[in-house]
């Protein structure tokens, strides 16, 4: 019991140092050179000129409902890319160079394994995000403030007194940047953490990493359309087969609802996010982290390594 009780305390260390060696694989992999494309991108899109065929007073905030839709597009497409491509290479890549012999044949469970190498992903991910949300906020407070100018001037040469200007320019601060535009991103980065536990429950199901990434994808694009796909079986009522009704319980316990998550694009749009609303989806993504690791557990534990 009291073994028992010192590898449980333990655990917390075991996983941290997994997730150490994981994070520093993941470095060596120069994955880090993405993001710098990304930024570069966001900074090229200072300099993009825009035409907008509307009155000076509404001028600038379509350019800047546009920069909000590409950088959330390029956040988006590399948060979906990475956790599927890196999760799906790390138990082949370990097993490769001969890392998953000399951590199993440590006192390492296999939990503590897995699960670190899940957080290692999920920590890079938050590190690589976090520097293009900067560049995003950067990139709309410089095209924000230099909007304002031109309203400014704009507006005082047609008379406007200040009272007058503050409606307007209002409404280009609140097209920037925002809480509620940060609260959307981190309910992405949730949903990108239920994605790689769900990659490594399919890459210890499956063998070889471009299947499992295959299968990851195919399963995300399958799980944004969760709810439309459950409401057809539920139609089938009596005449389905007793296999679909048991394939659909195991979905619906599996298969995670990453629509819920995708609240990024709606929240830059203007849709109110809450912290109560953020907690909730935190608590789902743990659960099914959770759930991912316990069964990617089991299966890992069958294999023969």
């Amino acid at each position: 019991m009291t073994g028992r009780l010192k590898s449980i305390l333990q655990m917390p260390a075991r996983v941290a140092a997994v997730a150490g060696v994981t994070l520093t694989q993941l470095v060596r992999m120069r994955l880090f050179l993405v993001p710098a494309v990304v930024a570069l991108l966001f900074l090229a899109l200072q300099f993009v000129p825009y035409q907008e065929n509307i009155s000076m007073e509404y001028q600038g905030v379509a350019q800047l409902q546009f920069l909000k839709d590409v950088c959330l597009g390029c956040m988006h497409l590399f948060g979906l890319v990475f956790c599927v491509a890196a999760t799906a290479l790390l138990i082949p890549r370990d097993t490769e160079d001969r890392i998953l012999y000399t951590i199993l044949c440590k006192p390492v469970p296999r939990f503590d394994y897995l699960l670190g190498k899940a957080l290692g992903v999920v920590l890079l991910l938050v590190l690589m995000l976090g520097v293009m949300d900067a560049l995003m906020s950067l990139l709309l407070h410089l095209r924000g403030s230099a909007i304002e100018a031109e309203l400014v001037g704009a507006l005082s040469a047609h008379g406007y007194a200040a009272e007058e200007m503050r409606p307007y320019l209002e409404q280009v601060r609140e097209a920037g940047n925002s809480w509620n535009l940060q609260l959307g991103i981190l309910a992405s980065l949730l949903g990108y953490g239920v994605l790689t536990g769900f990659t490594l429950l399919i890459s210890c199901c499956t063998s070889g990493s471009i299947v499992s990434i295959i299968f990851a994808l195919g399963g995300y694009f399958v799980g944004m359309f969760r709810s439309s796909l459950f409401a057809m079986f539920a139609s089938g009522g009596e005449g389905t087969s007793p296999f679909m009704r048991g394939a659909e319980a195991v979905f619906r316990v599996l298969l995670p609802d990453f629509s819920i998550f995708a609240v990024a694009d709606t929240a830059a749009a203007g849709a109110p996010l809450t912290w109560g609303m953020l907690g909730t989806l935190a608590l789902i993504a743990i659960g099914y982290l959770m759930l991912h690791v316990v069964t990617a557990t089991w299966i890992f534990s069958r294999k023969e390594f």
